[in-house]
């Protein structure tokens, strides 16, 4: 098991034997056609449309020594850094959020320092509270590629940073995620915020919660619906309280 795993972390490190190129909207990852697609069937269905029906408006697609072709997928103006977890999870199992924080870009050159908005507080620049907004994003793109298992991971560590950072303005920016790029059917991260209202029932108190909330009516409604069937306590039988789902 330990060396299948150095074995994927010295692929993703190195893109040795790469035969598709993962773009994002500031890197390029020279990647694997067997990973990514066994992980992805969205992007193993891109890959053989795109190998089999090229579009004229595309460069062609490269070649090895050998003249087999060499795919691409795009993600489009996704979030850089979301993407970037996406493709350490495809190789590792599971990613790295410090290693992209807000105010390093990291691309082809390794990191490098941008600016920081201003906007932001100092509290939540220097805390974690910005890695809600990413494990959101990274939720939407694991629905979006059909990853169900980075679906699950991307909610356990929103709900781990949110159990110390729920006072954080980016909960939020998290919550406009979730309740904007998902189906309102996809519950999952959904239902991770409105448990953190939930368990601090003071945020509801806080007037730019109030305003937030009357856009977001969807996130209002779930909030009310998690008061009314809580989680069951611990010890009582399945089915005790209903846990909003």
């Amino acid at each position: 098991m330990e060396e299948q795993r150095a074995w994927r972390r010295e692929l993703f490190n190195t893109g040795e034997y790469s035969d598709i190129e993962l773009i994002s909207a500031d890197k390029l990852y020279e990647a694997h056609r067997a990973i990514m697609c066994s992980w992805s069937p969205v992007i193993k269905r891109s890959c053989k449309f795109n190998l089999t029906k090229p579009d004229r408006t595309r460069p062609e697609p490269s070649e090895f020594g050998n003249g087999t072709a060499k795919a691409s997928f795009n993600f489009g103006d996704a979030d850089p850094q979301a993407v970037d977890c996406v493709v350490q999870f495809f190789y590792l199992w599971d990613y790295e959020a410090r290693s992209i924080m807000p105010g390093r870009i990291f691309d082809q050159d390794g990191p490098r320092e941008e600016e920081t908005d201003d906007s932001h507080s100092a509290d939540d620049a220097t805390s974690d509270g910005p890695l809600l907004i990413l494990h959101s994003r990274v939720f939407t793109l694991a629905h979006l590629y059909d990853i169900p298992r980075l679906r699950d991971l991307s909610v356990e560590k929103f709900q781990a940073v949110a159990r110390l950072q729920w006072r954080s303005n980016c909960l939020l920016d998290a919550a406009r995620e979730a309740y904007t790029a998902t189906p309102s059917g996809v519950q999952e991260m959904r239902g991770a915020i409105a448990k953190t209202f939930y368990e601090h029932r003071e945020l509801l108190d806080e007037d730019h919660v109030k305003e937030f909330l009357v856009k977001v009516p969807h996130l209002a409604l779930d909030i009310l619906m998690y008061m009314n069937k809580p989680p069951a306590p611990p010890g009582f039988p399945p089915g005790f309280g209903g846990a909003f789902r």
